[in-house]
């Protein structure tokens, strides 16, 4: 006979007979518990990156391991006073931590309105995305990654008669996820059929109140750009602005980004590269 326990256990407690012969008497029952193991759950959290379509390289990304202050960890000392008081990569990489782990806590409150991370390349747009993801799928809400790239050969593809996936079968849970992620908007260069797809994924999605979040490395156009002072290595860093968010989205689509998302400029140095430099002593 099986008997279940409290949910919380997660265990079945099980009451074995000392004589399963008819007629026989029954002893004192010997009690076993059966207890998923641990192989068992680290299989259903790789499923469950898997259907959130998160790839390998960031399925490690959580809020506690992003780093917000590089300046100190790179030049091992505080940064001077006279420059602290300016816009430092650090106060601006914990400004965006703040507000990306504050919608994930408050989600779904306020869930009408989504987040768009700028900044240039390294800077942990799209860890602290991920991150946010996997908090809210811990908490059971469904959420799915795409790459905007992957995305667009994706759908270009379905539209070849033998392909196994129709156009509406890779754009169906683009537009219903509850929180979807499209990292590195703007990546390829623009095309009236990409500008209009992405056009419509935004529209249906800020019709339907569903969150979207995106990262991107092009910046709004501005006459004033902010004071920073540059890493340890001599690496400035460089705000591009040649192509803006506009020139790779238009006019329109970035219009309906300022309606349905909140925007975090990140200004911090690429991430990945001052750490390499450094592990190889350059400077």
């Amino acid at each position: 006979m099986i008997e279940r326990v409290d949910a919380n256990q997660k265990a079945e407690r099980v009451i074995q007979r000392k004589d399963a012969t008819p007629g026989a008497s029954v002893g004192p029952p010997k009690l076993t518990w059966a207890v998923p193991c641990d192989c068992s759950q680290a299989d259903r959290a790789i499923r469950s990156l898997a259907r959130a379509r998160i790839p390998r390289r960031y399925e490690h990304c959580d809020f506690e391991n992003f780093e917000t202050d590089v300046w100190r960890l790179l030049s091992k000392q505080p940064l001077a006073e006279g420059k602290a008081k300016g816009r430092t990569p650090d106060s601006s990489l914990a400004s965006a931590k703040t507000i990306v782990q504050g919608f994930a806590r408050e989600y779904p409150a306020g869930s009408e309105t989504g987040l768009l991370l700028m900044g240039p390349c390294g800077v942990g747009k799209t860890h602290l995305t991920v991150a946010a993801l996997r908090e809210l799928m811990g908490r059971g809400h469904e959420v799915r990654f795409y790459d905007y790239r992957e995305l667009l050969k994706d759908l270009q593809a379905s539209y070849d008669p033998d392909h196994p996936i129709s156009e509406m079968g890779v754009l169906e849970p683009v537009l219903k996820t509850e929180v979807l992620l499209i990292d590195d908007i703007g990546a390829s260069k623009p095309s009236q059929w990409a500008l209009d797809t992405i056009g419509h994924i935004l529209n249906k999605r800020y019709n339907d109140k569903l969150a979207t979040l995106l990262t991107t490395n092009y910046l709004d156009p501005t006459e004033n750009e902010p004071a920073i002072p540059p890493m340890p290595s001599g690496q400035k860093i460089t705000v591009m602005r040649e192509e803006t968010l506009i020139d790779r989205l238009g006019q329109r689509v970035r219009s309906r980004l300022h309606e349905m998302c909140r925007t975090v400029e990140i200004f911090a140095p690429d991430y990945r590269r001052e750490f390499r430099d450094a592990s190889q002593g350059r400077s």
